[in-house]
């Protein structure tokens, strides 16, 4: 009875937690780091996202991926609707955690096994409990104080200042939707585990309709398009390239809208990989020594626990089953130590590690690189980059060598040659060579036999031949490290384009024209983005994010970094002043700027009061109607940006590996102004 009179007095949170540690048992599953999810603060539940699913729907409206049950011709994935307010019926069931207990897609084996994982099923009534518990607003008590109300304290104190904004832990680019900003492609090196979970799934995806030759869907539709249209050896090179990764592109945001193509920066991996552990004469052929390069670890092959019990359920004999052991390992993002993460830069190489020959069992071996597919859908079978060290390695472009094709100032001698005059321009000759390096030479080919039947050994990777390039993955991140800099060069020579702008790039309907602005395709690049989100319905007066660490790569290898303001509001006051710094969380309307090495600049707003009635000033609609046709609404939110390359440099060489935004807002007396900024979210960007 004293036990049943302890229980009567639970709230109703306690009794979600209760539910789901019961269902769990014993259980303990990383999910993605989390553990077990619903026991962490309050405030860190409501944001827990596991491999990109929001297990608490947000509280206010905002964009974010729900779940759409396909059709007979189309495959379920993530869409973006508005999601439900606080307190409405539909939030609950909007819930990935809701959405996770029920067993439904993609919660049903398809990507995810049912939650909890390794646990017993949650009843329908408990379910249903739960639901009802976000539906009224995550009451901590059962006051119904909603989850708002109960971080109000914490809000106001982050518009004074006092606190921090936390860092994001959103995939950049669900954060660039919600700020209203370009899509970002990232340095492959630089994506969060849930970022590149979320690009395989979308590539995996498409893999699962190649069955379908003529489903557009399909990553092979794509793959094959490059053999019948692409340009090589003149101007369109970088034009025609440009507009078939969008297109891709938007196939894979057909299928999850935070995804875009990541940028494999080839500076990043120029010394030849040559473990003696593995590439000793006295075990291996001698001609293995060319199968010597890095890819980034993300094309990378490795084996998880799940993919030997698929190997082992599948019948694969012994003693193989034994030797795969040795490398099976614990990806960093499901639990794993980072350190410990055994990846290797081919099929080969792991082949090797094992201890099992390749080519004494083909059916076997078609099996484990079946499964390191299924694990990686990144990496590709037909992969053994390297060469030889004195051809290959010795035109292997190096920081420098990219920094001196930047300043070419012709276009043709960068991009490749006019209608009359073809040839391989300064970016496309490198290009070339990345194919070679990363497709390489087939260790097992046989001289003699017919390389284009593919029930032999090809003679090189598939990355080498412009027929069959596209299909592998890291094709993609290579021609986006092309328009990246492309892009970068367009920056530093304005102006500069090739001869026909008129000139439509088949098989689609644009033209060169279309193709000269990136940001009216929607995207940009960064080479990593720290995003710090903020409530946009209150003003700020001083504003102190947490430190972001920086990882040395990207602060050893940035032309510039920025500090970015997103949408804006421009308010009926007087004109105000935003002062920036970095690394001064006491800073205030008092702070020196000169000769102040954590000073990075001023932005000056021009707004002033409204001449119309009420209304006329306030923010526009986030969309317009469809066939409204006016020009731009004279309030329309914007976007601030400020070179900090050299503050960030600075401190850099002062030995600072973080760095935390802090902006000061002062009105033109020089007293704070405490009404001013309303925006909805600060970053510090840096850009390769």
């Amino acid at each position: 009875m004293a036990e049943e009179g302890k229980t009567a007095k639970w709230t109703r949170y306690q009794r979600v937690k209760e539910i789901l540690n019961q269902a769990s048992g014993s259980a303990n599953p990383s999910y993605q780091g989390y553990g077990r999810f619903w026991e962490l603060p309050l405030e860190e539940f409501l944001e827990a996202t596991i491999y990109g699913i929001r297990m608490i729907a947000p509280a206010t409206p905002t964009l974010a991926p729900v779940i759409s049950h396909g059709s007979c011709c189309h495959s379920t994935g993530a869409s973006s609707a508005p999601a439900p307010r606080a307190g409405s019926p539909g939030r609950g069931a909007a819930s990935g955690l809701i959405i996770g207990l029920r067993g439904e897609c993609p919660f049903d084996g398809t990507q995810f096994p049912r939650l909890p994982w390794d646990g017993q099923p949650v009843s329908d009534p408990d379910i249903q409990f739960i639901q009802d518990w976000i539906d009224a607003g995550c009451p901590v008590n059962d006051d119904q104080r909603s989850p708002a109300q109960v971080q109000e304290s914490v809000v106001m104190a982050r518009a004074r200042g006092d606190e921090e904004h936390p860092v994001s832990t959103n995939s950049t680019n669900t954060d660039s939707e919600q700020s209203g900003g370009l899509k970002v492609r990232k340095n492959i090196s630089s994506l969060s585990w849930e970022e590149l979970q979320r690009f395989r799934n979308a590539i995996a995806r498409m893999k699962s309709l190649d069955s379908y030759y003529q489903d557009e869907r399909s990553f092979g539709y794509w793959a094959r398009l490059h053999a019948n249209d692409c340009q090589h050896g003149w101007e369109e090179f970088l034009t025609w390239h440009r507009l078939y990764v969008y297109y891709f592109e938007q196939q894979l945001q057909d299928i999850d809208p935070a995804v875009t193509l990541p940028y494999w920066d080839w500076t990043d991996q120029y010394k030849p990989d040559v473990p003696a552990t593995l590439f000793d004469a006295a075990q291996l052929d001698p001609s293995l020594k060319t199968d010597n390069g890095i890819v980034p670890q993300a094309y990378q092959c490795w084996l998880d626990q799940a993919a030997w019990d698929r190997l082992k359920a599948n019948g694969l004999p012994e003693p193989l089953l034994s030797e795969l052991r040795k490398v099976i390992t614990v990806p960093p993002g499901e639990g794993g130590d980072p350190k410990d993460f055994k990846t290797f830069n081919s099929g080969l190489r792991l082949f090797t590690a094992a201890g099992i020959r390749y080519g004494q069992d083909k059916v076997s071996d078609q099996k484990i690189l079946a499964e390191l597919g299924v694990v990686n859908p990144l990496w590709h079978a037909l992969r053994w980059p390297g060469g030889d060290q004195n051809l290959i390695f010795e035109a292997y472009p190096t920081p420098d060598d990219i920094n001196r094709i930047l300043q070419l100032s012709n276009f043709f001698s960068f991009g490749s040659g006019p209608m009359n005059n073809h040839f391989f321009g300064a970016l496309e000759n490198i290009h070339n060579l990345i194919h070679n390096f990363s497709g390489g030479s087939n260790p097992y080919y046989k001289p003699g036999t017919n390389p284009l039947d593919r029930q032999n050994e090809p003679q090189s990777g598939d990355m080498v031949s412009p027929g069959v390039t596209a299909f592998d993955p890291i094709f993609w991140g290579h021609h986006s490290n092309v328009d990246r800099l492309w892009s970068v060069w367009q920056t530093l020579h304005p102006g500069i384009d090739p001869d026909d702008p008129s000139a439509v790039l088949p098989p689609w309907t644009l033209s060169v024209q279309d193709t000269l602005n990136i940001a009216n395709l929607g995207y940009e690049y960064l080479n990593a983005s720290y995003v710090y989100p903020t409530d946009n319905s209150v003003p700020i007066a001083r504003f102190k994010s947490a430190p972001a660490e920086v990882a040395p790569r990207v602060l050893a290898d940035h032309r510039w970094a920025e500090v970015r303001l997103h949408k804006v509001q421009y308010l009926t006051r007087a004109g105000f002043h935003i002062r920036v710094f970095l690394n001064s969380p006491d800073a205030n309307v008092n702070t020196p700027t000169r000769g102040n090495d954590n000073y990075v600049g001023q932005f000056n707003t021009f707004s002033g009061f409204c001449v119309g009635g009420p209304g006329h000033c306030a923010p526009p609609p986030e969309t317009r109607r469809k066939f409204d046709l006016r020009k731009r609404h004279h309030k329309t939110p914007g976007n601030f940006h400020i070179d900090a390359t050299s503050t960030v440099a600075k401190l850099a060489a002062q030995g600072a590996t973080a760095f935390q935004v802090n902006l000061v807002m002062m009105n033109t007396d020089g007293t704070p102004a405490t009404d001013a900024l309303l925006v909805n979210a600060v970053s510090l960007n840096f850009v390769e």
